[in-house]
């Protein structure tokens, strides 16, 4: 970071650059620089913060008298001496970012994503190496969830092994190479909390560049030298008498086994490709692939090519080989809603950039902004009102959104009445994941060799196509279908306690308690488990960073009362779910039936978080352990291995 010279530029300059940026983080990055409340005044904050034309916090009706101030403490910080700052930041200045009052456990949270002091998840605790039972841990999986839980071990100087099938960091974001493939989360909440950057090149960013991310956070902590890639996990049994886990496996040199104190799920959610249940699936002649398995040595140049599927990956993808192909026919099941976000797929703009660069602590408070006016400030627009009875919507809130988003779809293909009438869903909205909108998709679905078909698919045959209406030959099949959800951990055999079966004790309706903890698998963590999805707000990478916190406070826990084991007490978990199902029900996903992936194989929603972010942050704080039992190994005759 540098402090900015500001001679060389003009007030029309600096404003233009700050019209780039937000200023509600700039004008606390002020006050936290200069000590000065001036620029923090309420009576002047800009309505900022908006989700349809509603102002989330603010009282100006527009911003120039905060740019003002703004340019001001920009020309101000040029000349001044930063070395003795006060790095702190009072309440009054993290109330000021949310616009409004807020609770200790908001201002805690929010001061964990400001991140000053840095890393403020890292454990105040260290393994006892003279502990009779050291403790050790196999982390399934080396995407972002097995990134986060690899670092927190090693901060508290705790043995681990990362087991990973594929050949490199990445998780999904490996798997997943498909054109067009980018996160729709912006890039600034959507990393680490320890390791944040504010030199992204887009706000939303491509595949490649969150892989590389990941890739490069493991090698700077050191994550890569705990790593065997190219091994799978094809069980972990519990072994009751030494409170270990015995996990077999298969690697490059063949199969083996190794002990562990613990095992920690980070494969999370997403990570098995579903296909749909259509008779003759495997008959057809030409290249049939899914789009987490890209098949990249497919030429598509001039092809007649079906696209099963418009979710969040056909949403990238059809825009992106459209222009390629010779015939590209979209075949849509439901349609989904959309959020329009103009800059989707636009790179950084420069006076944001040149704000990161130039002003200290900015790039900390607008990933602290950023994050809060994500995190629950959307809840009323899916939150059940029992009283409403308007088909298509379950609030006057949602009804709003409804209509917003209606009215953003009749502009985009007014002269396309036979496109409009397909692409306008029939359910609420947040009945499904809403997908962010830049006007590619309908430019894309508009053009001459673009088709959108509604119709049901009947079969697959050798050739093509066979809806309830018509057959449709095709040189190329891409299934942009989605993921097994609620399939976790499999095809992983779990064995828990008096010979349980975890997938039989789940049975495709997945629950562990904060989607952590399942009963009577002791020592068995998930990360992203079930009821940990966050569909609106807040990060993956948040949670995630919550749920390895849990996991280190229960390992503290064994260390501290030398006991072999933690196991979910049953009433806890089943407390929790009916809950979570309570909280379900109130929400748009839950009380929909339509058919997504946030609901598992009962019907019961067994993906989502339903709930405030806050309450997930406050709940992982620390290991509750009256909600768990300990259980104490009958024999200390056992090495453990990694």
């Amino acid at each position: 970071m540098s402090v900015l010279d500001n001679d060389s530029l003009t007030e029309s300059e600096l404003i233009e650059l700050i019209g780039q940026g937000e200023l509600v983080p700039l004008l606390a990055a002020l006050t936290h620089l200069t000590g000065d409340p001036q620029y923090i005044d309420t009576a002047v904050r800009p309505q900022a913060s908006t989700f349809l034309g509603r102002a989330v916090a603010g009282s100006a009706n527009d911003d120039s008298a905060a740019t003002a101030l703004a340019v001001k403490g920009l020309k101000e910080i040029s000349y001044l001496g930063l070395a003795g700052t006060d790095r702190s930041a009072g309440r009054e200045l993290i109330e000021y970012l949310v616009g409004a009052p807020i609770d200790d456990d908001t201002e805690d949270m929010l001061r964990y994503q400001l991140g000053i002091p840095h890393d403020q998840g890292a454990p105040t605790w260290t393994a006892a190496a003279s502990l009779d039972r050291a403790l050790s841990v196999a982390i399934i999986g080396a995407g972002m969830s097995g990134i986060v839980m690899a670092r927190r071990l090693d901060q508290a100087g705790i043995p681990y092994t990362i087991f990973e099938r594929n050949e490199d960091f990445g998780g999904v974001w490996h798997e997943n190479s498909y054109p067009g493939c980018r996160v729709d989360t912006t890039n600034y909440i959507y990393s680490y909390s320890f390791a944040t950057r504010d030199d992204w090149t887009h706000d939303f960013s491509l595949q490649q560049a969150v892989h590389g991310y990941l890739r490069d956070v493991a090698n700077e902590y050191g994550v890569d030298r705990n790593v065997r890639f190219g091994t799978e996990v094809q069980a972990a049994t519990f072994v009751e008498d030494t409170c270990t886990w015995q996990l077999t496996l298969t690697g490059p040199e063949g199969p083996y086994e190794a002990e562990f104190s613990a095992v920690v799920s980070a494969v999370g959610q997403l990570n098995r490709p579903k296909y749909p249940d259509v008779p003759g699936i495997d008959t057809f002649a030409g290249p049939a692939f899914h789009t987490a398995r890209w098949d990249h040595g497919v030429d598509l140049t001039s092809k007649r090519v079906a696209i099963i599927g418009t979710g969040a990956s056909a949403y990238q993808v059809v825009p992106e080989i459209a222009e390629q192909v010779g015939s590209l026919t979209v075949f849509q099941r439901s349609a989904p809603w959309m959020e329009w976000t103009p800059a989707y797929t636009d790179e950084v703009k420069p006076g944001l950039r040149w704000l990161f660069e130039n002003v200290p602590t900015y790039s900390e408070w607008y990933r602290a902004y950023q994050f809060w006016t994500t995190a629950d400030a959307r809840r009323p627009y899916y939150t059940v009102d029992p009283s409403w009875d308007r088909p298509g919507s379950v609030s006057a809130e949602n009804e709003a959104l409804r209509q917003h988003l209606t009215n953003g779809l009749e502009r985009q293909y007014h002269d396309r009445p036979d496109l409009l009438e397909k692409v306008i869903p029939s359910y609420a909205p947040y009945s499904k994941r809403l997908l962010r909108d830049n006007g590619l998709w309908a430019k894309t679905l508009q053009q001459p060799n673009v088709r959108l078909v509604s119709d049901r698919i009947e079969a697959i045959g050798e050739t093509g196509i066979r809806t309830n209406k018509e057959h449709l030959d095709f040189d190329v099949i891409i299934y942009a279908t989605g993921f097994k959800a609620s399939e976790i951990l499999e095809p992983v055999d779990v064995t828990g306690l008096e010979g349980r079966k975890l997938h039989d004790e789940w049975a495709g309706d997945p629950k562990a308690f904060m989607g952590i903890a399942v009963t009577g698998f002791p020592n068995l963590f998930c990360l992203y488990g079930p009821n940990t999805n966050v569909v609106v707000s807040s990060s993956l990478f948040f949670f995630a960073e919550s749920a390895a916190n849990f996991v280190m406070s229960a390992l503290q826990t064994l260390q501290e009362t030398g006991a072999g084991a933690v196991d979910c007490l049953p009433e806890s978990l089943e407390e929790f779910v009916a809950e979570i199902d309570a909280a379900s029900d109130l929400t748009a996903w839950g009380a929909s039936d339509e058919s997504t992936w946030y609901k598992g194989a009962s019907g019961r929603v067994s993906q989502n978080w339903p709930l405030r972010v806050v309450d997930y942050w406050t709940r992982t704080r620390v290991f509750p352990s009256e909600k768990f039992r300990t259980i104490n190994p009958t024999t200390d005759e056992h090495e453990v291995t990694s």
